[in-house]
């Protein structure tokens, strides 16, 4: 056991960008408070790692075969230390969203329990944990603007729904790459239901409705955020077109849809960051 892995079993650096989005949000959608923004990173940031954690617990088994540069499969963190581990964490990020507006203190009570929800079952079920993980992507953004105001909590409604529905799609690819060893592990996905096929077209039409969403902050934003997110629409779309053809996992990982669309979602995070950024300085 050490340190280092306890803090390694949380992805640091995954949990410390989902805060910093947080706070992102908030910045752009009105909020001026230094104070707010630090609580919104350190809320989500501990959440985060927290549901990282609970995470390994319940994967340790598998971990062992899977991903033996873990923490716990490695001897760096023991199951029963990382669950404390786990608790503490939830504890003081949910006390760090109590100062904030009312709204964000329930928004980590329900993001807190999906996460645990979302480990002891709902990964192995059918579009449920593709639900799970692309809601509580999104909310990371509902979380900055609700700390602004309910009119800036609107301003990240669109930036949610887009990242809901692209982090959807590409969960689904992924699952579709990784049948055989979901299999393995006791689970039953989406494409284990309905088969590569039809979950290509599902991903398909899921990353289309974002591509779509994605034109909804232009009444904002202007002319220059439209013709950004055209050029990261397109490059998506081109993207998650790329699965179509394929009918079985091996030509779905093949095809590294799951990868380019992970450059694409986060081009289109950096232009709605950058749009709002620049309406707000100008």
């Amino acid at each position: 056991m050490s340190v280092s892995g306890y803090l390694r079993i949380t992805r640091p650096v995954n949990a410390a960008a989902a805060g910093a989005a947080a706070a992102a949000a908030f910045w752009i959608t009105g909020g001026t408070d230094i104070l707010t923004a630090v609580l919104l990173f350190l809320s989500v940031t501990l959440i985060c790692g927290a549901g990282n954690t609970i995470n390994d617990c319940f994967d340790a088994d598998i971990d062992r075969i899977n991903r033996p540069d873990r923490p716990i499969p490695r001897g760096e963190a023991t199951v029963k230390g990382a669950g404390i581990f786990t608790a503490v964490l939830f504890a003081v990020g949910f006390l760090c969203s109590l100062p904030v507006l009312p709204w964000c203190p329930l928004l980590a009570a329900v993001n807190i329990l999906l996460l645990i929800m979302y480990s002891t079952s709902f990964k192995r079920m059918p579009l449920l944990g593709n639900l799970c993980v692309a809601y509580l992507t999104g909310s990371v953004f509902l979380f900055g603007g609700m700390a602004a105001g309910p009119e800036s909590f609107l301003l990240t409604a669109p930036l949610f729904l887009v990242t809901f529905l692209g982090i959807l799609s590409r969960e689904i690819v992924k699952d579709a790459e990784d049948i055989e060893e979901d299999s393995k592990s006791g689970a039953y996905t989406l494409p284990m239901l309905i088969g590569v096929r039809a979950s290509a077209v599902t991903a398909f039409v899921c990353m289309t409705a974002a591509a779509a969403a994605a034109f909804i902050p232009a009444v904002h934003w202007g002319i220059f955020y439209a013709a950004g997110i055209l050029a990261v629409d397109i490059y998506l779309l081109r993207t998650s077109a790329k699965v179509l053809p394929c009918r079985t996992p091996e030509e779905v990982a093949a095809s590294r849809t799951a990868s380019y669309m992970k450059y694409g979602m986060v081009a289109a995070i950096l232009v709605f960051f950058l749009s709002a950024a620049a309406v707000r300085l100008w």
